[in-house]
This record gives structure tokens, sequence and C-alpha cells, in this order.
């Protein structure tokens, strides 16, 4: 077995040490249910899970942790073009960066991967995010009717947080609203975002924002057009669209209307 810890979060070194969570095989060999199915391939007999679990405290303050764990499920890098690396080292990677840049995302309480019989495991070990919701779930609750006084603050939440990423010249490629969480507060909280393993630098690309905009609309289909509009306007930090913000527009609507051929 050849076992790599790359980090540990020291705020969470006692707490996990109290829960006999110490090492990869104390993670890898808790028996809890997964949130969902996991995703399957990217190798040979490769997976991809994800849990929550529940920690003890002495305090009795709930504390919760996403437990992630894949073997053999791997991305190919330049670095790296027939066996690939795990996904969760390039997620990891991103955690760090985004933290460096200070864009509000989820955050690494472990992470490690070790060879075992053959097989590359790979457990990332994330905060559970108490206090948010996803945007997806919110956007559904609209659809039965929420004031502009509800909806605005969320819009403009998720507008910030947006622009903050495409302004460190960052592209997630996977923006849709299950992967943006919105805090209970969204006035004086900012909201985060998850799933980073996608993410790109693309400092010079006006692709981008594009991309990212086009993929958080066409999952957004139950938001009217003037809360998009309201959406807009919050990503440009301004009151109407200029030459640039009516091409940015342009660009979306039109993406949004091939896909739908």
């Amino acid at each position: 077995m050849n076992e790599q810890t790359y980090y540990l979060n020291p705020d969470w070194q006692t707490l996990l040490g109290s829960n006999q969570l110490s090492s990869f095989e104390d993670f890898w060999a808790l028996d809890i249910p997964t949130v969902d199915e996991g995703n399957y391939g990217r190798g040979q007999d490769g997976w991809s899970k994800v849990c929550i679990h529940n920690l003890d405290a002495d305090n009795g303050q709930p504390h919760r942790i996403v437990i992630k764990r894949q073997s053999n499920y791997r991305s190919r890098t330049l670095r790296h073009p027939l066996r690939g690396i795990p996904t969760f080292v390039k997620e990891y990677d991103f955690i760090r960066k985004y933290e460096a840049l200070q864009i509000p995302a989820l955050k690494a309480v472990y992470f490690a991967t070790r060879q075992q019989d053959g097989d590359l495991q790979a457990i990332l070990v994330t905060e559970y995010l108490e206090g948010y919701r996803p945007l997806e779930d919110i956007i559904a609750e609209w659809t039965k009717g929420a004031a502009l006084c509800q909806r605005k603050p969320v819009i403009t939440c998720v507008a910030k947080l947006v622009a903050q990423l495409h302004l460190q010249g960052l592209e997630h490629r996977c923006l849709f609203p299950k992967h943006i969480f919105v805090p209970q507060n969204p006035e004086t909280e900012p909201a985060c975002l998850i799933d980073l393993e996608k993410t790109r630098s693309r400092p010079l690309s006006f692709g981008r924002h594009v991309r990212d905009l086009t993929a958080l609309a066409r999952r957004s289909k139950s938001v009217s057009r003037r809360d998009m509009l309201r959406f807009m306007h919050d990503y440009l930090g301004t009151n109407k669209l200029n030459a640039d913000g009516k091409k940015l527009w342009r660009k979306i609507s039109q993406r949004i209307d091939k896909k739908r051929r």
C-alpha cells in the first residue's frame, strides 16, 4: 500500500481524531449511505461516490462533513495523458486556488490518495455547507410564487459570486444551479461554489463568460426573463446593459437557441 496524505485541516484534526478518523483506511472503511448512485467509468472499474457523515463533538454542536471516495476514477492531463490522475486531485487543487483568490467555495478538511491492490483510490473530505441551500432548490420554490423582495437578494448574491469568479480569470465549466449554494441571509453573506473539478484558468477568454452563463441560464428555465436581466445587471455592475453587456446577452441567447435545435 502506498498512501499519500496531501492535506489535513488543522482546525478539524482533533475532532476527526476523536471520531476515529485519523487515516485513509478509517475514512475508507466507513459504512455509511451515499447521497446518490454515484458516478462510474473514467477508468477500469472506476467509480466515485459521495456521503454525508455526522461527527460527535464534546459541546454537542452538530458537525457534518462531506466524504467523497473514488477508485480508478481518473482524468487525463497533459502530464498524465495515459493513466490519468484521480479527479479529486484536480478538485483539491482548485479548492486551494479558489481559497487563494478569495472566491467563496467549499473548504477542504482532508485529502489523500493511495495505491491498494492495483487500484488508485482517493478521498476528499470537505466541510458541509451548514446554513446553505442549492440554488436549484430555491428556484424550484419560486415556481410556486415568490415576491421580488425574496428573489432579488438571491439573484444579486449569485451574480456577485459568478462575477468574482470570472474577474479572477476562471471558468467553472459546470455552472449549474445545483452547484451554487446560497446562504440563509444572501444580503450579508456570499454564495459558494462546489464541484470545482472542471474549472479552467482562462484569463484572456471572453468565452468563459458565455459558456458559464449559458450553462446557468439553460438550467434555470423557470426563471423569468426579467429576473435574468436583473442577474445580468448585477453581474455586470450596471443598471443598464451597455454595448458589451448586450453583446454578451446576445451570445448567451444564441447558444441557448442553438442547444434547443
